[in-house]
């Protein structure tokens, strides 16, 4: 017991060990640093001191934090060089650090402005990319630091500059295009195999190492995709021109957009590489952003500069939409594109190629590749208020701290090293090749033994592979069948769906034809009221040719309406015929489903559950649609549906708050239950050691009347030989007795296994205790009635064979009731998850009921002021009306009279037609909101249906795989002890092996250091050679050489010079392509040998410490059974105290609390 506590405890103190130790970890030693130094900034406030618990903690820890800033990576530990950038956010400065003398490029970002702009600032995503990323397409972060305003990284320094400056100073040809566009394709690749969008790619963020090669900075507006690979977002995030149709859409809304919004700005990169401006470039902000959203249409290359076609096909391929764009399925896409296509390098061999341009550097803080009119102006000087309150300001900032081993405050400069170990390569050239050769030979000696010791490895490993492919086969056969009838339900849960989508559409279409007539009917009531004011209105004005331009007027108004009468019957005739059409699919569905069930009769017992959940769900469905089609014509009744929602999610809430409220009850009992068990058990176990105690006492006692009787026996030889006859008899009957009692052991120790596999919950604890506690009354009584042992022998198997069986029994009603105690738990944990979804559904509803409302009340609200217009010129119209009637009041009399007819009539007309088109507006909105609820609704409930079943399907799995696993955790443990054997043997090996394996890696590391000064040689001649060619290339591409000055014969003698140039160039890279095809075997030959090698050992490790683990557990159960069975076999021995099969109670009882306690 205490050596398994004292293991526990070691383990525990390494785990917690390893936590502080790990960067990624949240609780390693820089975030508990932070920590305590944030909480003591945050509280060390005038006002947040006059609390005694916040001074009496400042006055014990202020002079700690204090101590810990003055230990801590500092400002103060860095020379500011210059200021080589400044961004949204912060500034980059060059610094030397002091101690190391290296160059760094340290960022300054303002905690202040972190805090204020948490939407669109980043500072966590670009600290974890540069600090976890361990591609050479990123930079690198050495460390960051903080103090009480700012927030510092320092990064590497990247003294080619980033590509505007290469772009200014070049002509950049398609080659060289090709070349950067690659790199930055593999670097964006590298940061979404990361799980984060970068979304602001362009030049400004691609800077040059000091070998010409490209690496992405600028992470601050990086983002972590969810497991979707996907991003939400409402905020535009990047530059305007290169921006992407999606990102700018997520302004003011819910943006949710992909990884392919970066290959949209490595389009616009590449187009402003080839052509030298950006292709949507515009005066004004709202032109760009206009051009971007008709990308389509305002994309065009201009004629005057040559551009292959698969470079416009690349282009076109990145600005295109989302759904199509190039990159979307994958970066393999984008590899196999021909524009790639080349003879110097491809996407594996790039990094080691020369790059087109190489920087010129004069030292290591040279800034020339970088801008120089960078005004030099501090950053903002806001800071956090002081709280009246604690405000935790600095807390958002915990763990920020960073330092990378190894990287910074190396006091060896890595420069001198490289030249160092250049300089003496040459010189160790021939040495290292005799003593590689005699290392090759040593490690075929190594390597033919290891692989002796991996085929005995690999023959015991096949005993463990036979079960696994036992266990494998029963797996497939149960996937199979599960597969099978997974393929039937889905079929039958697509067809029901068809069948609920055709009849909601038919219900739908029917109501639309029942509409359809009502409207044809109020038309035709309409069509005859006007033909009868036009038939008054023509008696009335026969003589007079105003009424005759009315009727006119009228004529064609009722023309208007008998067209839309047509085109209405038109459209009833139309949607009759598309519910003729809907009938005849639905009775095809409903023939292919009859079809369907026949096939699936077996299968209907397992869905008479789900089936009576269906038609409730239905009858309500029912119910709640006979309620909304009474509701569906005014804003009243969906107020009152929005009302009625209110009461359902009260309802849920309420139900909700019982099943946790019940769930919490359950989990106490369980604890109360729990704890109780843990107590009886520690009773139990003392008792049984006062028993054990007792036991040994009468053994010393049993000694001692042997050693009496061994003085007897001296004496009366007489005496001696009948006790020694009387001495053998007992010892005859003991070993028959330590025979039978060895059996009932191994039984005994079979049923252990069985009881040890199964959770020991508070039901049995309580029956097992009762059970232990008959047994000691039965082992006292034993103990005084230990004269008649034998007659009583047989009685006593067969009651303890009565005891097993009864165990057996209640070990099985135990687990019956287990099980019944999860599935309901299981149970109640569905419901709160379907209770969960139907009140996110229910809320979702009232939203949207909500927003119906608004727009409903925003239409009626410009219907009002459109008839408060209307009124107003009536009203004006009247005014002019009435002032010419008093002019012409005599002569004009009964026209007056006919217009004041005129006008009223024409006001009820554009009043009923206002109206009509008002209701008919209404009434179209809320049948289609209706109908779009109902399919909702019907969708809803399928998926609910199929999560229902998907469920269950995954609980009969999972019972399968646990008795699976069962059964093969019981064919395992008994070749644990073969293994054992064999891991001796093994153990014996390894020491053997060792001793040569240590030796090994010796000379593996001479064989490394060998091999790096070889591709350092490599390198160097590498780059030497192939320099030329980029310097020549590098001057011809310059934009600000002169136009060359001379005559023919200058040009003849420079294409004399570069032939020559070129025919050496040739001789040398065959020279060095020779040197390296064979320096390459030699170190593909070396690095095969120690790979096999080092493998070799890593298999032979892992299966040795798996073996330690096994025999290990196997080793604590072994000791404690070997304790109790000597306490045993001492307590059988006895001749006139104890009886062998009187023991084998306390036996059971010993192992199974020595094996429960291990």
């Amino acid at each position: 017991m205490s050596t398994g506590a004292g293991k526990r405890l070691e383990n525990r103190v390494r785990t917690l060990e390893s936590i502080i130790k790990d960067q990624r970890s949240s609780l390693n030693l820089g975030s508990l640093l932070d920590s305590v130094t944030a909480l003591a900034l945050d509280l060390n406030h005038p006002a947040l001191r006059k609390n005694k618990n916040i001074d009496s903690f400042l006055n014990r820890y202020e002079k700690a934090v204090t101590r810990l800033k003055e230990l801590q990576v500092k400002l103060d530990d860095f020379d500011r060089v210059k200021l080589i950038g400044r961004g949204a956010f912060g500034a980059v400065q060059l610094v030397r650090h002091k101690a190391s003398q290296q160059v760094y490029a340290m960022k300054q970002l303002s905690k202040f402005e972190m805090v204020k702009r948490s939407d669109s600032a980043f500072f966590w995503e670009e600290r974890d990319i540069m600090a976890f990323s361990k591609s050479p397409w990123i930079v690198q972060l050495c460390c960051a630091f903080q103090d009480e305003k700012y927030l510092y990284l320092v990064m590497e320094f990247m003294p080619g500059g980033d590509l505007v400056t290469l772009t200014s100073n070049y002509d950049i040809p398609e080659e060289w295009a090709q070349f950067y566009t690659a790199e930055v394709v593999l670097a964006l690749d590298a940061i979404h195999s990361l799980g984060f969008i970068h979304r602001d790619i362009k030049p400004d963020n691609m800077l040059l190492d000091r070998n010409g090669h490209l690496k992405l900075a600028d992470f601050g507006t990086c983002m972590k995709m969810d497991s979707s690979r996907m991003v939400r977002c409402d905020t535009a995030v990047g530059t305007p021109d290169y921006i992407s149709p999606e990102v700018l859409m997520s302004q003011g809304g819910t943006g949710y957009y992909g990884r392919e919004c970066d290959w949209w700005s490595v389009g616009v990169f590449i187009y402003e590489l080839l052509v030298g401006d950006t292709p949507f470039y515009a005066e004004s902000l709202v032109g760009t952003y206009g051009k971007i959203m008709d990308h389509k249409n305002s994309l065009t290359f201009p004629d005057d500069i040559e551009m292959s076609k698969k470079a416009k096909d690349l282009i076109c391929a990145f600005l295109s939409d989302r759904e199509v764009r190039l990159g979307r399925s994958g970066v393999d896409e984008i590899k196999c594109h021909p524009f790639f296509k080349n003879d110097q390098w491809t996407f594996d061999t790039i990094r080691d190629t020369m790059a087109p341009v190489v920087p010129k550097l004069s030292s290591d803080i040279d800034t020339s590749n970088f801008d120089d009119d960078i005004k030099d102006d501090p950053l903002g000087t806001e800071t956090f208020p002081p709280p009246r309150a604690f405000a935790g300001n600095q807390l958002p900032f915990v763990g920020f701290t960073y330092f990378r081993e190894d990287q910074l405050l190396n006091q060896n400069n890595k420069c001198s090293e490289e030249d160092s170990s250049a300089e003496s390569v040459n010189e160790d050239h021939n040495l290292n090749q005799a003593e590689s050769c005699d290392l090759q030979r040593r490690l075929k000696k190594l390597e033919e033994k290891v692989k002796h010791e991996i085929q005995a490895k690999e023959e015991l490993e096949n005993k463990c592979r036979t079960a696994n492919q036992r266990l494998e086969k029963l797996s497939k056969e149960l996937e199979e069948e599960v597969n099978a009838r997974q393929a039937v339900e889905d079929s039958l849960r697509e067809l029901e769906r068809e069948k609920a989508l055709l009849t909601h559409q038919r219900s739908q279409s029917i109501r639309k034809a029942g509409l359809e007539t009502d409207r044809k009917r109020l038309l035709e009531n309409e069509v005859s009221s006007l033909k009868e004011q036009l038939a008054e209105l023509k008696k009335k004005n026969q003589n007079s040719q105003i009424s005759a331009e009315k009727n006119i007027h009228l004529e064609r108004q009722l023309e208007e309406m008998n067209a839309k009468l047509q085109a209405e019957v038109e459209e009833s005739e139309r949607l009759k015929k598309a519910q003729g059409e809907a009938l005849r699919q639905s009775q095809q569905l409903d023939i292919s489903l009859r079809e369907f069930q026949e096939r699936l009769a077996q299968l209907e017992s397992s869905r008479q559950g789900l089936e009576q959940e269906k038609l409730s769900l239905q009858t309500s469905l029912q119910v709640e649609k006979r309620e909304r089609s009474l509701g569906s014509e005014t804003i009243n009744d969906l107020q009152g549906r929005v009302s009625g929602l209110e009461d359902e999610l009260k309802h849920i809430k309420s139900s909700l708050s019982k099943a946790e409220a019940e769930k919490r009850q359950l989990q106490e009992d369980l604890t109360a239950l729990e704890k109780e068990k843990s107590k009886q058990e520690i009773d139990l176990f003392f008792k049984l050691k006062a028993i054990q105690q007792s036991l040994e006492q009468e053994e010393a006692e049993l000694k001692a009347t042997k050693a009496r009787l061994a003085d007897n026996n001296k004496i009366n030889q007489s005496v001696e030989e009948a006790k020694s006859e009387d001495l053998k008899n007992m010892e005859h009957k003991l070993l028959e007795d330590r025979s039978a009692k060895q059996q009932l052991e191994n039984r005994l120790m079979q049923l252990e296994k069985e009881n040890s596999v199964l959770d020991c919950d508070y039901k049995q604890a309580k029956h097992e205790l009762q059970e232990l506690r008959s047994l000691k009354e039965k082992l006292t009584g034993e103990m005084e009635v230990l004269s008649v042992r034998v007659q009583q022998e047989t009685q006593k198997k067969t009651l303890f064979q009565a005891d097993l069986s009864v165990q057996r029994q209640e070990i099985s009603t135990l687990r019956s009731s287990e099980k019944q105690f999860k599935q309901e738990l299981n149970h109640l944990l569905e419901l709160k998850l379907s209770l969960e979804k139907q009140n996110q559904e229910l809320r979702r509803e009232r939203e949207e009921a909500d927003k119906q409302l608004k727009e409903l009340k925003d239409q009626l609200e410009a219907e009002q002021y459109f008839t408060k217009l209307y009124k107003t010129q009536i009203r004006e119209l009247k005014e002019d009306s009435d002032e010419k009637a008093k002019l012409y009041k005599d002569a004009l009399q009964r026209i007056e009279d006919l217009q004041e007819e005129r006008d009223s009539l024409a006001t009820q007309l554009e009043v009923s037609l206002t109206k009509a088109d008002a209701e008919e507006l209404a009434r179209s909105i809320a049948e289609e909101q209706y109908s779009d609820l109902e399919k909702e609704k019907i969708m809803k409930e399928l998926e609910i249906k199929d999560v229902i079943a998907r469920h269950r399907q995954e609980l009969s799995e999972k019972d399968s795989t646990i008795s699976s696993l069962e059964e093969s955790n019981r064919t395992l443990t008994v070749d644990v002890g073969n293994l054992a054997n064999e891991k001796e043997e093994l153990n014996n090996q390894l020491k053997h092996l060792q001793h040569k394996l240590d030796k090994s890696r010796e000379k593996e590391k001479q064989m490394k250091s060998l091999i790096l000064s070889f591709e350092k040689q490599i390198e160097s001649e590498r780059t030497l050679k192939s320099q030329a060619i980029n310097k020549l290339a590098e001057v011809m591409k310059k934009t600000d050489v002169r136009p060359q000055q001379g005559n023919n014969t200058d040009i003849r003698r420079k294409e004399k010079e570069n032939r020559q140039l070129q025919l050496q160039l040739r001789t040398e890279k065959e020279k060095l392509n020779s040197t390296i095809i064979k320096y390459q075997k030699e170190i593909n030959e070396m690095q095969a040998t120690l790979a096999e090698e080092s493998q070799g050992r890593l298999e032979m490790q892992m299966a040795l410490d798996s073996k330690d683990s096994d025999i290990e557990r196997l080793r604590c159960q072994l000791t404690s059974l070997s304790i109790h069975s000597l306490d045993t076999t001492s307590i059988s021995s006895t001749g006139n105290d104890l009886e062998g099969d009187d023991a084998y109670p306390g036996i059971y009882l010993s192992i199974y609390l020595s094996i429960y306690f291990v």
